[in-house]
This record gives structure tokens, sequence and C-alpha cells, in this order.
């Protein structure tokens, strides 16, 4: 069992953004993660382009198709595997030691 299921949703984002956004997380100092993609535009080609060229090189990354964005984070919760959820969107940036520091403090929490 993974540790974390990290989940992004893309839709309409500048590509490289989304890169962006996407490698944040693939250079994270925790590796201990899957990778739920939900392309959120299917009809936008460039999407399901840029979440397939990452899956290949990553098997953690599991890619989801459109079923709208409420739908498609809870198919994304239930298929997720890791103990933790962590959630962001495909232009935000996660920095290197992100999943690294909040899995030590979670072990020093008291009340989790």
């Amino acid at each position: 069992m993974y540790r974390i299921s990290i989940i992004i949703a893309i839709y309409n984002e500048k590509i490289e953004w989304m890169r962006q956004s996407i490698d944040s997380i693939l250079n994270q100092t925790f590796s201990n993660f899957e990778f739920i993609i939900i392309n959120d535009n299917p009809q936008r080609k460039d999407n399901q382009s840029l979440a397939s060229e990452y899956a290949k090189k990553d098997k953690r990354i599991k890619i989801i198709h459109n079923e709208q964005l409420t739908k498609s984070l809870n198919k994304g919760l239930k298929i997720a595997e890791g103990q933790y959820i962590a959630r962001l969107d495909a232009d935000d940036i996660a920095l290197p030691k992100r999943f690294e520091k909040q899995v030590y403090f979670e072990g020093k929490c008291l009340f989790i």
C-alpha cells in the first residue's frame, strides 16, 4: 500500500503549468505515493497526451477520464490506495519536501 495518494485534476490550464505541477509531484523527496491524474477535459487532446506521456514514464500514475470534477474526484478517492490523500490543482506546485515534511509531522502528532 502506498503511504499517500495524490489526486490532481487537469482541465484547461496551460500545458506548461500542468507540466510544472506534475513534475513538482514526481520530484518529491518522499516517493511512497501513487499519483492519480484526472483528465477533466477529454475534448482537449493535449490533456490526454500529457497524462499518457507521464503515465508511461512512472508506474505510480493512474489516469481517470472525465465524469465532471466532483464525480471524478470521488472516483479518485475510491481507487486511491494510500493511507493518506493529498490534493492539488493543475496550476499548483508542491515544494520538493512537501510530503516528506507532512509524513514526518504526522508521526509527531498525537491526535491523528
